[in-house]
């Protein structure tokens, strides 16, 4: 995991420090640095961070997080404490709020604000990510337009694709196994996502018993 020095996308007028925020905040959301600036939502988001976690915390969580990403790894390598801040930066872009840190994490950085969710914006929710996962839109906002509807979604783009775009196709690919594969040759239960196979199968689950009436439950 690695970030270019000039994020491909970035405008020439952010201040270096957004564009800083914007350029490690691409292999935490995934997101090329050119869609996470169209949210408008950077500065917001860096202030926000900086707010929950407080400025001298997030300063060293963003110090050991550039470090971490300097030696191509990802969140699962920092400290537990600096896990729960990196996901709960994901889940701002995603989502335009800020959420309930675990408490162990909120008792560690000593936080002054409530360890409770809450939304950073009105347009934050408007402008998280989660929608265009898979091409939405929120409801009440951002209509797609007319007849959009009968229109096929474009296909998700491939592993390489993604990579590309996001300028690490040059980057070795970690997938938790000990040796460098094929994404296709990734097993199934280290790939993302729900499992695809259960250890019981539904038919298996004894159904729940019938709802007694209050004379039998009193007996």
């Amino acid at each position: 995991m690695t970030v270019p020095a000039a994020a491909k996308g970035e405008p020439a007028d952010v201040p270096d420090e957004l564009a800083e925020f914007v350029r490690y905040c691409v292999p935490l959301t995934g997101f090329a640095a050119f869609d996470l600036h169209a949210t408008g939502m950077a500065r917001l988001y860096l202030d926000t961070a900086r707010h929950q976690v407080g400025e001298k915390r997030f300063t060293t969580f963003w110090t050991a997080w550039k470090q971490a990403v300097a030696q191509h790894k990802g969140p699962q390598d920092l400290s537990p404490v600096h896990q729960e801040v990196a996901r709960a930066l994901i889940y701002l872009w995603y989502t335009g709020a800020w959420p309930r840190l675990a408490p162990a994490a909120h008792a560690a950085l000593r936080r002054e604000v409530a360890n409770a969710e809450s939304v950073a914006s009105p347009s934050a929710y408007v402008e998280g990510l989660v929608w265009r996962t898979f091409h939405g839109h929120p409801a009440g906002a951002k209509p797609p337009g007319f007849g959009t509807w009968a229109v096929q979604p474009p296909a998700p783009q491939s592993v390489e694709q993604l990579r590309t775009g996001l300028g690490l196709a040059d980057v070795p690919y970690c997938t938790g196994l000990t040796d460098e594969v094929s994404p296709d040759e990734i097993p199934g239960r280290l790939l993302p996502g729900p499992r695809i196979s259960r250890h019981i199968p539904p038919s298996a689950v004894p159904t729940a018993d019938a709802p007694g009436t209050p004379e039998e439950s009193t007996a």
